[in-house]
């Protein structure tokens, strides 16, 4: 018997799987490997202050540190580089933005965050200016999946293949699927728990998103550059260049209006615009939640049923200090953080 069975190889469910086998939980993942997940386009930004109104959720004093802490961790495990810290430029749009910036700059809970003002600029181009972000960069999302799924396959903890729900049948204290036995499934399957016959009524908003991989033939700014959408130096000449926003049409393939839009940024950040070459577009659908903050906890009627999603965008910063307080309830009977619990809904 499994203790845990989890359904997904996201990020989610890979810092979860890691998170239960390192209590000492005999953990099987299963994972259809689709290509529409969030988690194997997602460009993995750490930014702990979003939107226009430059806000700073509640979690990040706690996420942000946490999740510095794993990935350091992990690239020791699986020996390779994940974790990328680098400044991102935040460029104002407009004059709204500039006065948020300076409201923000009065608050002692954000001056961690802000670093110095930035001029008008000509490269890129930002007439009114910016500020440079600071405790921020990225996770290879991508290397660090590859590496936990092969981590997970050394462990006798994976399964490639296709959930089939209605071999799930929870009984008195445990689930049976497919001749196995667990005494809980947790369910990380992004989006397409729209589709899981337990959780289909949570309140998931997703929403696709476009990203495009360019080489550039000249040198341009080594930080991140954020103007509504943004461009990530990833080395020797690649970048990442994202993010499209699309609540109405979740299908992977990305599309060439898509596409116009986000090249349309690089012809507004530099003049003239860089020479550069289209390498690959990808595009992959957010979980993201009605009410904006993940979904973790137990099936009302079948407590051996669980879920641990809705991270939507913000998921590299957020999933792995949930993870541990999912890990902790599991194993521990922790209470989970009464925000996120699915019990909110009723």
């Amino acid at each position: 018997m499994f203790d845990t069975l989890i359904i997904g190889q996201g990020l989610a469910g890979s810092l979860l799987a890691w998170a239960l086998i390192q209590r000492g939980q005999r953990v099987m993942v299963i994972d259809d490997g689709h290509q529409s997940a969030a988690s194997t386009v997602a460009a993995g930004l750490l930014n702990p202050i979003t939107g226009q109104r430059m806000v700073k959720g509640p979690e990040v004093d706690v996420c942000l540190p946490a999740a510095l802490g794993c990935y350091r961790e992990l690239e020791a495990l699986l020996q390779r580089p994940l974790l990328v810290e680098k400044p991102i430029w935040r460029l104002f749009r407009n004059v709204a933005e500039q006065a948020a910036w300076r409201k923000r700059c009065d608050d002692p809970a954000y001056r961690p965050y802000l670093g110095e003002a930035l001029p008008e600029l000509t490269s890129p181009r930002a007439p009114l200016g910016g500020f440079i972000q600071q405790q921020t960069g990225y996770l290879d999302t991508r290397a660090l999946l590859e590496g936990l799924r092969d981590w997970l396959v050394q462990q006798g903890s994976y399964l490639r293949q296709s959930v089939d729900y209605a071999q799930l049948e929870p009984c008195e204290g445990a689930v049976n699927y497919g001749g196995s036995q667990a005494r809980q499934v947790v369910f990380c399957e992004g989006w397409r728990a729209l589709d899981n016959p337990w959780f289909d009524w949570l309140p998931l908003a997703p929403s696709r998103g476009t990203i495009l991989s360019l080489h550039c033939m000249q040198a341009l700014p080594d930080v991140i550059i954020n103007q509504g959408h943004w461009l990530m130096p990833r080395g020797d000449g690649e970048y990442r260049l994202g993010a499209s926003y699309d609540r109405d049409c979740l299908d992977c393939e990305p599309r060439a209006d898509e596409v116009a839009e986000l090249e349309a940024a690089m012809s507004c950040w530099f003049a003239p615009t860089p020479d550069y070459r289209l390498v690959a577009s990808q595009s992959g659908v957010r979980p993201n939640t009605r009410d904006k903050l993940p979904l973790l906890g137990f099936h009302p009627q079948y407590p051996q049923l669980a879920v641990f999603n809705g991270f939507g965008s913000r998921g590299s910063m957020l999933i792995p200090w949930h993870a541990q307080r999912m890990a902790a309830c599991l194993c521990d009977y922790q209470p989970l953080p009464l925000e996120v619990d699915i019990r909110r809904y009723g």
